[in-house]
């Protein structure tokens, strides 16, 4: 906003973006224990983040869990000069 009340104005740009695995990065997987929000470290199998469930049951009791699989990525502008074209 402008100092006298008024409304700031502005130009905006469009971009479009896109999503790709980062690289050397595979899914991964990691369980929770949803009586006390404790996460395994991450693993590179399913069973592993499943085997810690079970030794944390064993240990604190626990009988509610969530395995989750997950993998991440990168974003990237496709035509970052379109995006100071618009402007």
């Amino acid at each position: 906003m402008s100092g006298g009340g008024g409304i700031a104005r502005g130009r905006y740009g469009f971009a479009e973006w896109v999503l790709t695995a980062a690289e050397g990065m595979t899914v991964r997987y990691a369980g929770k224990c949803l009586s006390c929000g404790e996460r395994s470290p991450d693993a590179f199998a399913p069973d592993e983040a499943q085997l810690w469930c079970l030794k944390h049951a064993g240990t604190v009791r626990h009988s509610g869990f969530e395995v989750s699989a997950f993998q991440y990525f990168d974003a990237e502008m496709v035509d970052p000069d379109a995006a100071s074209r618009e402007l």
